[in-house]
């Protein structure tokens, strides 16, 4: 029977069975095509052998046995479908030397192969003692590969998945060592790719959620706000007409004030023998505390008339607040802003006036074009974050200015105040340095959104122990719409 070897540029003589191969050549390159179907699969290829700029030598020579006979086409056939795969084969007798490469393998021998940060010819970096006595133990290996040049930017290395393969024969006994080489870049880029995407996918949905939880806080407000400006109305009816009524009272209480003062002119003015006649009267006055009546009647209806002029305002304050049955929440208009910071204050001094104590330093500003319920949601988040920042006593101050062709509003507190490394998170949707329950994280959030859609911004400054400034900066005329 003949013995085969291959003669390549590469190896620096004919290796076959005068090498000590464990077994002629073809009956290595079967065993490698009958134990792993996979090296002939599909996938990203290397440059295919038909695309080779010279053609590479890899003559199968044949020497004869005793018989003198020539290997059949038969034998040959498993070199040559080894030897026309896009992927890069290699066969290692047992003892670690080549014997068989087929063309796509000799286009990367040359190169320079890389991992785990270390760089080397094939022979250290693949073929290296370590590999193969790992493949002895354990009889197969997987491994990444990137491979280039020094010369070339290592952002265009190819990245190469190998496989190593320990060949045995039917009783386990080794024939060799199978190595394939595919290049993996476009997978490698098309799951960088799908890396990219997902990242891209997570800040979207997490951007969505952002947007969901501030659309669900605003539908919420606003329902609030018409639900408050429906019990403001309905208020306002009966308080209209109770003022009213105590108004007409009051004139008409004065009216029997005077009556009762003619009569007791007229008492004192009558004869001294028909005063015995007016005892009665006196008991009756004596009875009913009638001097105290007299003077406190005035008095009660006038506390009286205060409180519902005062009740009045604050169902005012709560229409001019929601602004509901007069404007949409995104109707532009002029407004006056020191009038809805009023209004707001008034709605929100129940949480303010135990505790704090409000000093408002109005400025000389001209009325802005805004959305007037939308920003009085911003004075409200603002005024309650600052109330609740102060814990036993302190002061909140209202300052406006014009500052050039801005408006400028600040509210400030005396406070715990924000420490420094949360101050660049305040803005962020569901971020609170209040305890678990006390707040949902939306209202700096949506009064951040809520500046931006009015082309202004929103600053802030705080020290810890001392207080925080929170900065309103708004255009005095709506910004034209880029076209």
């Amino acid at each position: 029977m003949s013995m085969l070897s291959v003669v390549d540029p590469f190896l620096s003589d004919s290796v076959g069975a005068s090498r000590g191969c464990a077994a002629p050549l073809p009956t290595l390159a079967g065993s490698l095509l009958r134990s792993a179907p996979r090296l002939a699969g599909s996938g990203p290829q290397l440059l295919a052998p038909s695309a080779l700029p010279v053609e590479v030598t890899m003559k199968l020579v044949a020497t004869s046995d005793r018989s003198g006979k020539v290997p059949s086409a038969a034998e040959s056939l498993p070199l040559k479908a080894l030897d026309s795969l896009v992927d890069a084969i290699w066969v290692l007798d047992p003892s670690g030397s080549v014997v068989y490469r087929n063309a796509a393998a000799l286009l990367l021998e040359p190169m320079t192969w890389m991992h785990a940060g270390l760089t080397g010819s094939l022979q250290q970096m693949v073929f290296s003692p370590q590999n193969l006595q790992h493949l002895r133990a354990h009889g197969s290996l997987q491994a990444e590969y990137q491979l280039g040049s020094l010369t070339t930017d290592p952002d265009q290395w190819r990245n190469l998945g190998m496989e190593m393969q320990l060949l045995t024969t039917v009783a386990g006994t080794a024939l060799g060592m199978a190595f394939h080489a595919r290049d993996v870049s476009l997978e490698w880029g098309r799951e960088q790719q799908l890396q990219d995407r997902h990242i891209e996918l997570e800040q979207a949905y997490q951007q969505l959620k952002q947007a969901q939880a501030q659309l669900l806080q605003s539908e919420k407000m606003a329902s609030i706000g018409q639900l408050a400006a429906g019990v403001a109305h309905e208020i306002n009816n009966p308080i209209g007409y109770v003022h009213s009524n105590l108004g007409t009272l009051q004139t008409y209480t004065k009216g029997l004030l005077s009556l009762l003062d003619a009569h007791e002119h007229l008492c004192q003015a009558l004869p001294e023998e028909w005063r015995p006649m007016l005892a009665p009267i006196r008991e009756a006055k004596a009875r009913i505390d009638f001097g105290f009546m007299r003077s406190d009647l005035p008095q009660l209806l006038e506390e009286s008339r205060e409180g519902i002029e005062r009740v009045k305002k604050i169902v005012m304050d709560l229409r001019d607040f929601s602004h509901a049955g007069e404007l949409e929440s995104d109707d532009w208009v002029v407004a006056d802003l020191h009038r809805g910071l009023d209004s707001t204050l008034n709605i929100v001094w129940n949480e303010l006036k135990y505790k704090t104590e409000v000093h408002k330093h109005y400025g000389e500003i001209p009325s802005v074009e805004c959305m007037p319920s939308q920003l009085n949601q911003v004075f409200l988040n603002l005024l309650v974050n600052a109330g609740q920042a102060i814990e036993k006593k302190g002061e909140i101050n209202i300052t406006t200015a014009l500052v050039k062709d801005e408006v400028c509003i600040s509210i400030s507190d005396s406070g715990m105040g924000i420490p420094a490394p949360q101050l660049g998170q305040i803005f962020d949707p569901f971020f609170t340095t209040k305890p678990v329950g006390k707040g949902t994280g939306l209202g700096l959030a949506l009064s951040y959104s809520i500046v931006q859609k009015h082309q202004g911004r929103i600053e802030v400054e705080s020290s810890v122990g001392v207080g925080t400034t929170f900065h309103i900066y708004l255009p005095v005329q709506r910004p034209t719409a880029p076209e």
